[in-house]
């Protein structure tokens, strides 16, 4: 049987049960916090992520337990946003995209955050395009749910499909959501370990654009479960919700 874990990983699971410290926030545990923090801005610089994802540039990140949690942070992020702009009597007129390669708990997560579950777009990939999604075919859905009296709020693109390793191209599908004011968070959960080598960050190209970035390091990193990252570019939100625990 594979064992996904390390001696490190092991001992610091150890530690950080045996402290059982409460890092819900800086008033309850600033060590953890402060830890937290500093080895968010390390990783994120390991992985040569953009500085506007970094603390030290007024980006920052969090340390999440699931993909699905990091995805339905961000997607509740990116829905008071709008609201806050739209009101919250349209709030079912939002719709979630992503492609028919994206994770299950992307659906998961825009049920919880109180999507209408019929405002969930999961749109056709092919082979030849290694089953990434064409920015055509993103643009194309937002304009006809625009036409339909919708509004566009939230794309989650996928580098590295836990079932075929897909990889959307980031830049264009980026620049498209940019046009439609749509929040853009990456799903790195399996392949994003893999940016540490420098042979593979081409595959991070147009990630400038993306407002959020995650990445699951109990997969390749050999750390216990559960341990995901979550980068954002804005910690606080104009309405003030907060994304990181400082």
């Amino acid at each position: 049987m594979e064992c996904n874990a390390s001696i490190a990983g092991f001992a610091g699971e150890m530690l950080s049960t045996g402290f059982n410290v409460v890092g819900f926030n800086w008033i309850s545990s600033p060590a953890a916090t402060e830890l937290e923090s500093i080895v968010m801005d390390w990783l994120g610089k390991l992985l040569i992520l953009p500085t506007s994802f970094l603390f030290s540039a007024g980006g920052g990140g969090v340390l999440q337990g699931t993909t699905c949690e990091a995805m339905l942070c961000t997607l509740t992020a990116a829905r008071d946003q709008m609201l806050n702009k739209i009101g919250r009597e349209n709030m079912g007129k939002l719709v979630v995209y992503g492609s028919d390669q994206t994770h299950f708990s992307l659906q998961k997560a825009a049920k919880i955050a109180g999507i209408n579950p019929s405002n969930f777009r999961s749109l056709l990939t092919i082979k030849s395009a290694a089953f990434g999604l064409s920015p055509d075919s993103l643009r194309s859905a937002i304009q006809s749910n625009i036409k339909s009296g919708l509004i566009p709020l939230f794309y989650c693109a996928t580098i590295g499909a836990t079932s075929s390793n897909a990889v959307d191209p980031l830049g264009p599908l980026c620049d498209v959501a940019k046009d439609y004011n749509i929040w853009v968070h990456i799903d790195a959960a399996y392949a994003g370990s893999a940016f540490i080598c420098l042979e593979f960050h081409y595959f991070l190209h147009g990630i400038d654009g993306a407002n959020s970035f995650s990445l699951n390091a109990h997969k390749w990193f050999l750390t216990t479960l559960d341990c995901c990252y979550l980068w954002v570019k804005r910690p606080k939100c104009p309405n003030q919700i907060t994304l990181n625990r400082s």
